[in-house]
């Protein structure tokens, strides 16, 4: 069954709305429970990157990826950001899209030029946990998104992925009944016979960039669909210091699907 005929083309265009992405994630995450689709957007303000990258005070001391050149994107707000006055403490818009640009490119290797960065701030003035993060959405097609949280004040990478991708249809109908039983369909028969070449997946891993110490143990977690029956899988890493991370890889282990520390084992 291809992903294409899921629908009759007369559902098309409602059928992404409301559609909840799977992420089979039993961890707490404040991350992306339902895809931004821009052409629900209302009036917005853009503001256009045209700033130099050394002229962001926040930027001077991250490393930017090797090959990053910066991109000619748009940022814009989200219609459902809490604040358009991030905190004086806090990264502003630019400043923001600019590491969500940066860390996409190193998950990816995608290039923003003419795209639109959907932004929405949050922070909680909590006296015990004062937070705050920036979620950032880009539709590279309308089948092909990513989704990167960062820390608001300090720009520290809180979570990436990216759901659908470059080769699905454009005219791909997301319907709940029939991606979920393509998506069981899949899982069923893909747990069943995946045996996961830790070699292969240690070395991707390592070369991602995003574990800078010993890895001590890889172990397999589960298998998983997005919202276009796309697959993954989870692992769990442990680092020599202890530290946990969460990858999920592509149905053949050859991309990052999914990223981001859990913490320390233990605590």
């Amino acid at each position: 069954m291809s992903r294409k005929s899921l629908l009759p083309r007369s559902l098309a265009k409602n059928g992404f709305k409301g559609v909840k992405v799977i992420t089979f994630i039993g961890v707490a995450s404040l991350m992306f429970t339902q895809v931004i689709v821009a052409s629900e957007l209302k009036t917005v303000t853009k503001v256009p990157t045209t700033y130099n990258v050394s002229e962001l005070s926040y930027l001077v001391d991250r490393q930017i990826p090797a090959g990053y050149v910066k991109a000619n994107y748009k940022a814009i707000y989200s219609p459902s950001t809490q604040s358009k006055t991030p905190s004086s403490k806090d990264l502003s818009l630019q400043e923001a899209a600019e590491i969500a640009a940066q860390e996409i490119f190193k998950f990816s290797g995608e290039k923003l030029d003419n795209q639109t960065l959907q932004m929405l701030y949050f922070h909680s003035s909590q006296a015990l946990r004062p937070y705050s993060y920036w979620q950032v959405s880009v539709n590279i097609t309308p089948s092909y998104h990513f989704h990167v949280e960062i820390d608001g004040s300090t720009g520290k990478l809180i979570r990436i992925l990216y759901i659908g991708g470059p080769n699905i249809d454009n005219e791909f109908d997301v319907d709940a009944p029939s991606t979920t039983k393509l998506s069981k369909e899949g899982l069923d028969t893909g747990s069943k016979q995946f045996n996961p070449d830790l070699a292969k997946v240690q070395n991707l891993i390592t070369k991602s960039g995003y574990i800078a110490e010993p890895i001590k143990s890889i172990k397999y977690q589960y298998m998983s669909a997005d919202a276009y029956a796309v697959f993954s899988h989870t692992f769990y890493v442990t680092t020599a210091s202890n530290k946990i991370h969460s990858f999920s890889l592509s149905q053949d282990l050859t991309q990052l699907k999914d990223y981001y520390p859990l913490g320390i084992y233990g605590k």
